[in-house]
């Protein structure tokens, strides 16, 4: 088999639940929609953990934040610990990534062999939390409730400027790659497979789309949140402590404040199909569709409203789903929905396995199993029953650790200090009910909580991001003394444009439009 080309496609904070082709009948996603009706989509895909810095860390190693040591979005990636990048490297594959990835500490690459973009945020030890402070006294990067008060169309923005680079960028290293494949092919050689990582970074908040998408939505009825009442807290603390540490306590956004802010995220969704359209669009130009595996993915969702809360850190479904398709070759991607949960502790051995590349032995019972082997168990009849998947929460918001299981329909969600909560999405999928006091849940309420401490010892892992926090403060505020060496990429552009031979440039750079 030819090893297939492979493209990432990552939106950050993509709730699947405002797609198109995960139900919503007010999104406007026809790219997202179209590429989910030629492939395999998994509609119960879980992040690791919904936070952006550690998800990712987590999806790119097929590792637990709790096993990498990568708690929150100020804790550094440790550059030693192989990533799908560093294994198809390995294999053979050009490795790119344009985009945002949110990397913390002195690597920035992790396996890529190019880096075509900075990324949005610092890569510096800036967003360390501090479980020994409360809540209500806030360190100046946490989550605030401004972005719902302010959404809105704008002309430019920080989020607009860089999206825009990534796109640029990623259609241009398409083309390099058909580039390059075409130099082979005139030296009588294979063409070398590659792996291009893109990665937007909306519909993350700030929510302030462009103009033109804000007003696609103009006179569309978009839906309010279906269930904003807040939890009580004697039953769900964990929601008070988010509302609490983002001044959604002190400052509860009214009906018009909500459609405003959900209108705008819609808008950003939309933003980013246009992108995704853009990209797939060009694999066809090329030639390249089909030789090349697709996957489009996110790193958590977005509350939107729901339960009074906003943004991820949430182990509810809003928040700790994300969307997950495959598109590629018939021989390698059986199209279809698939409905048994997955994690994006999957998509290493899904690329392992699309490339053939040596990948990690097996691990436990929580390591990643190829979305292709997934589908092939499925349609041989197993059951969404038959593996549990686990999505953690170690960062700010909370006080000690999160951890939440899912099993077939069933969710249990611990943190000591906390009632245990436990829903059936099947029966409750708005998760309305904590059923773990009811009669008829013992039975799986206990199993679960018993295949949670066979995995978690919950003291130790509290202890040991306490101590992390403890290390990592005491680094980054030793670090702004004196000079000062950020660690945020600086990208170094590439020769190529006109040096050297004057006429070889022109001929490598030509793809011939045979239209002409």
């Amino acid at each position: 088999m030819t090893a297939p080309n492979i493209v990432v496609i990552q939106a950050d904070q993509l709730a699947p639940q405002a797609l198109g082709a995960y139900g919503d009948e007010a999104a406007l996603t026809p790219h997202m929609d179209s590429l989910a009706k030629q492939g395999a989509v998994f509609d119960r895909a879980y992040c690791t953990t919904p936070l952006c810095a550690p998800s990712r860390a987590s999806m790119m190693t097929g590792l637990l934040p709790s096993e990498l040591g990568c708690f929150d979005n100020g804790d550094d990636f440790p550059a030693s610990v192989p990533t799908f990048a560093h294994l198809l490297r390995s294999a053979g594959y050009h490795t790119a990534l344009v985009g945002r990835m949110h990397f913390i500490g002195p690597d920035q690459h992790h396996g890529f062999e190019q880096r075509l973009t900075t990324d949005v945020y610092p890569a510096d030890l800036d967003m360390v939390p501090d479980w020994e402070r409360p809540l209500d006294q806030r360190l100046q990067w946490y989550h605030a409730a401004d972005p719902v008060f302010t959404a809105g169309a704008a002309t430019a923005t920080v989020q607009q400027d860089f999206d825009d680079e990534v796109l640029f960028r990623s259609l241009r290293h398409l083309d390099d790659r058909a580039r390059a494949d075409q130099a082979q092919r005139r030296a009588g050689r294979r063409p070398q497979p590659f792996l291009m990582v893109t990665s937007f970074i909306h519909p993350h908040d700030p929510y302030e789309p462009p103009r033109e998408h804000w007003e696609r939505f103009a006179g569309v009825s978009l839906p309010d949140p279906a269930h904003p009442q807040v939890p009580d807290v004697a039953q769900d603390p964990h929601t008070h402590r988010l509302r609490t540490m983002s001044g959604f306590d002190r400052q509860d956004p009214d009906r018009g404040s909500v459609a405003r802010a959900r209108r705008a995220y819609y808008a950003a969704v939309s933003y980013v199909d246009d992108m995704v359209g853009r990209l797939l669009q060009r694999l066809d130009v090329l030639g390249l569709s089909e030789s090349t595996v697709v996957v489009l993915t996110s790193d958590h969702g977005d509350m939107l409203g729901e339960r009074g809360l906003w943004y991820k850190m949430s182990p509810y479904e809003r928040s700790s789903r994300v969307p997950l398709v495959l598109r590629g070759p018939a021989d390698l991607i059986r199209p279809g929905r698939y409905a048994n949960p997955v994690s994006l502790l999957d998509l290493l051995p899904t690329l392992v396995e699309l490339s053939c590349a040596d990948g990690p032995q097996a691990g436990g019972a929580g390591a990643g199993v190829s979305l292709l082997e997934s589908v092939r168990r499925e349609v041989a009849g197993a059951s969404p029953r038959d593996r549990g998947v686990v999505v953690e929460y170690l960062a700010e918001g909370t006080h000690h650790p999160q951890v939440t299981l899912v099993r077939g329909p069933l969710k249990l969600v611990r943190c000591p200090g906390d009632p245990d909560q436990l829903y059936d999405l099947e029966a409750d999928p708005h998760e309305l009910h904590n059923v773990v006091a009811e009669q008829g849940y013992a039975d799986d309420a206990e199993a679960m909580r018993t295949e949670l401490e066979s995995r978690y010892d919950l003291a130790a892992l509290e202890a040991e991001v306490l101590a992390s926090q403890r290390r990592r403060t005491l680094v980054a505020h030793a670090l702004l003394q004196g000079r000062t060496r950020p660690w945020d990429l600086v990208v170094q552009e590439e020769e190529r444009y006109v040096r050297g031979d004057f006429w070889a440039t022109f001929r490598y750079a030509k793809l011939a439009d045979d239209d002409a």
